[in-house]
């Protein structure tokens, strides 16, 4: 706060973009305001998607002070944890060992890790996407677990480091020294609290090797959502893209792409304190959509985005699954699917 107040111009360039600071005002007047309680609660109003991060003329990071404040408000007890239990039940419960697996053959050091939601909604396209893995490298093994995003999110610091302490502990006993990521969220929190770990995103290993496919004619067209865990990974960001391309699709970009993609609403789990927020954003990114299939590496945008529009996982395409109009699979399915997978007969 004392860095913003001393640093923040208020120019209103991160505040045009983004509905929370044109309710709450720059992050100088936020700072100036100080800890009160009412402002660090304020602070669970913002998706820390890191638009405002990007787009600062000053290179500040008000979505670092926002995290703070919302850190300090859970350390003093101020956060109402009762709004966020839909997202704190699911964390606790993906993390169990109803749903935890770890899948380690011999000699293996690298883990694909999926996250949560790719296995709930797509558990067919992890093992496509192992058995692919495998064809490189014969010994990669699969990890099943969360990666804590929602208690970092929260700013419950102390079961955050926890649950990833208790993972990292976990593959390094195991030898695991890499880590491929399908989750955007788990590739930022494993790279920024898992240095131990090389981590990269399994989009990445992918397209270094897939050919592009006998283009269509005339070529489809897509758009690509960036997640917003992604916004600072271009290279993640670049391999989405030539994978669409490899599948024969021709893509014509969002306004808002790259470093200055929009959160879909799922981000800061806003929705607990501001009810409509996903169905706000992902109507924007509709908008901005114009009719053509929205196309993310991410599990939770592409369902929060296909209540708006049509959209889809890159995941979708590779497997030759198109059906951009498909509703979202149930919270039921998801864990059944998600059980499946703990129990499926892999080697």
């Amino acid at each position: 706060m004392a860095e913003m107040a001393a640093n923040c111009t208020s120019c209103g360039e991160c505040v045009r973009p983004c509905s929370f600071l044109q309710h709450q005002g720059t992050p100088l007047t936020i700072a100036q305001q100080g800890a009160t309680d009412r402002n660090l609660l304020a602070a669970y109003g913002c998706s820390l998607c890191g638009l405002c991060d990007a787009v600062c003329p000053e290179g500040l990071s008000p979505s670092d002070m926002l995290l703070g404040m919302r850190q300090e408000a859970a350390t003093r007890g101020l956060t109402d944890l009762k709004k966020y239990a839909p997202w704190l039940n699911y964390e606790k419960l993906g993390a169990s060992l109803f749903f935890r697996r770890d899948l380690i053959p011999a000699g293996c050091s690298t883990v694909f890790f999926p996250g949560c939601s790719l296995p709930g909604t797509r558990p067919d396209a992890v093992l496509e996407l192992l058995n692919r893995l495998r064809l490189m490298e014969p010994t990669v093994g699969l990890v099943l677990d969360c990666c804590g995003k929602i208690s970092h999110d929260l700013g419950l610091t102390d079961h955050f480091t926890a649950l990833l302490g208790r993972l990292s502990k976990r593959l390094r006993h195991k030898g695991i020294t890499r880590i491929l990521t399908a989750c955007p969220g788990c590739s930022k929190i494993l790279r920024n609290y898992g240095e131990e770990f090389d981590v990269t995103s399994i989009y990445e290993v992918l397209s270094a090797c897939t050919a592009p496919s006998r283009p269509a004619s005339p070529l489809k067209v897509v758009t690509i959502h960036d997640p917003c865990p992604a916004r600072f990974d271009p290279a993640q960001q670049t391999a989405v893209r030539q994978l669409v391309q490899s599948c024969g699709y021709r893509i014509e970009e969002l306004p808002s792409h790259g470093t200055t993609t929009r959160c879909c609403g799922q981000g800061g789990m806003v929705e607990g304190c501001v009810t409509g927020t996903i169905k706000q954003e992902s109507g924007v990114i509709a908008a901005e959509a114009a009719g053509r299939p929205v196309i993310s590496s991410c599990a939770s945008c592409s369902d929060s985005i296909t209540t708006a529009t049509p959209a889809g996982h890159v995941v979708d395409l590779l497997f030759s699954k198109t059906d951009f109009s498909a509703k979202p699979v149930s919270s039921a399915r998801r864990w059944l699917n998600r059980l499946k997978l703990r129990c499926a007969r892999l080697t």
